[in-house]
């Protein structure tokens, strides 16, 4: 049994924020899962005695048209105004979170 227990942090609003919390095996498995994800917040795999084990960056690409066939220019235009809409909330949010910060 390990001295040590484990957690994956996510940066969130300026800040890090424990998201999971588990064996080092089950964290790293959960990481590696998202590693394909597009897009995706900035991660980080943290022992309990707090050094970093492993970071993946923030990325910032959107998969369109990664699952088969050729998207036409309207799939493409309707995936960026849904992007567009749920980037307008998330800010929202996060002004909101600020404000109640304050």
């Amino acid at each position: 049994m390990s001295k040590f227990s484990y957690y994956v942090e996510s940066y969130c609003l300026a800040q890090w924020v424990k998201i999971i919390y588990g064996s080092r095996d089950f964290c790293q498995g959960w990481l590696h899962a998202r590693m394909d994800s597009s897009p995706r917040p900035h991660f980080r795999l943290v022992r309990s005695d707090g050094k970093i084990l492993s970071e993946s960056e923030a990325r910032y690409d959107v998969s369109i048209g990664m699952i088969a066939g050729w998207p036409t220019a309207e799939q493409y235009e309707f995936a960026a105004k849904e992007a567009i809409e749920k980037a307008r909330v998330i800010r929202e949010n996060a002004r909101k979170h600020n404000e109640r910060a304050s």
